[in-house]
């Protein structure tokens, strides 16, 4: 469990979170590789 110092604290760490699961994390869909890098190749 984490403890934030301050709500500020715990968006700052979700929107980091949501960007690396949106855009680095390999997705099923698209043959297993981060969208970044599917970007990247068009």
């Amino acid at each position: 469990m984490h403890i934030f110092d301050s709500i500020e604290h715990a968006q700052n760490l979700a929107t980091q979170w949501m960007w690396v699961y949106n855009n680095e994390r390999p997705h099923s869909s698209i043959g297993g590789i981060p969208p970044r890098k599917l970007l990247e190749a068009i």
